[in-house]
């Protein structure tokens, strides 16, 4: 069997990868990167592994990499709607002309019917491999514990959590137990064209800043504010312009509930409980201290 990780060089991808070298033999494993020149891709050379060039803006390098290709993990692609599908299509389709015989896609919670800014992307990406007629697994990744790291950090410095959220739940996760689900699933049968919810705890803006504070020894000023304001504080604090309107419709979407999940599969696909938020953040900031 060969089994083949798009997005290899990136944060989820790697970690894919770290656990199915766990797993599997070095000949089964096939990174896919788009630089295959780059110091990530070197390293995994220099472990033995096969590196395939993986451009999704060049659909002749997916033809070529996904040859003799079993199961497939399609990492999501970044960019506006038209350019996302674009190159999530040239994926499908290669996977498609060149037998494939699973693919395996990180989504996001509850994609069909929500309407959170990233779920609409997410599902007519969904729908294209759905529509391919190739075996699929769908994973409906919630939010990254990892992806408030940069407000963790300021907080530490002494900067308050600030949120427009309200009351609104997320159900956050931590990154490394996504790509053991992932892993898990490359790996066994049993999986034909099934979605999954993949979330932790539902929790509350305060109920994580609490948490967070327990995880530091020490009290995070939580700071709530309505959605112009949450803007004007972050662009006062110098976030760039690009990032204020998608960090401004997260909050948003996350008061309006997109992101509070109905129930998780994570358990299951772990065989083991997923790691709890206050654990999830002690590694996290044993990590980056």
């Amino acid at each position: 069997m060969k089994v083949l990780v798009t997005g290899a060089n990136g944060n989820l991808g790697s970690k894919i990868v770290e656990y199915l070298l766990t797993r599997l033999s070095i000949e089964e494993i096939i990174v896919g990167v788009r630089d295959d020149k780059s110091e990530k891709a070197l390293r995994y050379k220099e472990q033995g592994l096969e590196v395939r060039v993986t451009d999704f803006e060049n659909q002749e390098t997916l033809f070529s990499a996904f040859k003799d290709v079993d199961r497939l993990f399609i990492m999501s692609t970044f960019g506006d709607f038209n350019t996302a599908i674009r190159q999530h299509t040239n994926a499908v389709e290669a996977a498609k002309a060149t037998g494939v015989k699973q693919i395996i896609y990180p989504s996001v919670t509850r994609a069909e019917g929500n309407d959170f800014f990233l779920a609409g992307m997410h599902r007519a990406r969904e729908v294209a491999i759905i529509e391919s007629g190739i075996p699929y697994v769908i994973l409906r990744n919630n939010w990254y514990v990892e992806n408030e790291l940069g407000t963790i950090q300021s907080c530490m410095a002494g900067a308050p959590w600030i949120t427009s959220a309200g009351k609104g739940k997320i159900g956050w996760v931590y990154r490394p137990d996504l790509a053991e689900a992932a892993a898990n699933i490359l790996v066994a049968d049993g999986h034909k064209n099934k979605i999954y919810e993949l979330s932790g705890e539902n929790l509350t803006q305060k109920q994580f800043v609490d948490t967070l504070s327990e995880v530091l020894g020490k009290e995070v000023p939580l700071l709530e504010v309505d959605d112009s304001s949450y803007e004007e504080m972050l662009k006062g604090a110098g976030v760039p312009e690009a990032y204020l309107s998608m960090l401004a419709m997260t909050q948003k979407g996350v008061r309006e509930g997109g992101l509070e999940s109905t129930h998780t599969d994570l358990d299951f696909l772990l065989k083991r409980q997923a790691t709890p938020l206050k654990q999830a953040l002690t590694h996290l900031l044993v990590n980056t201290r």
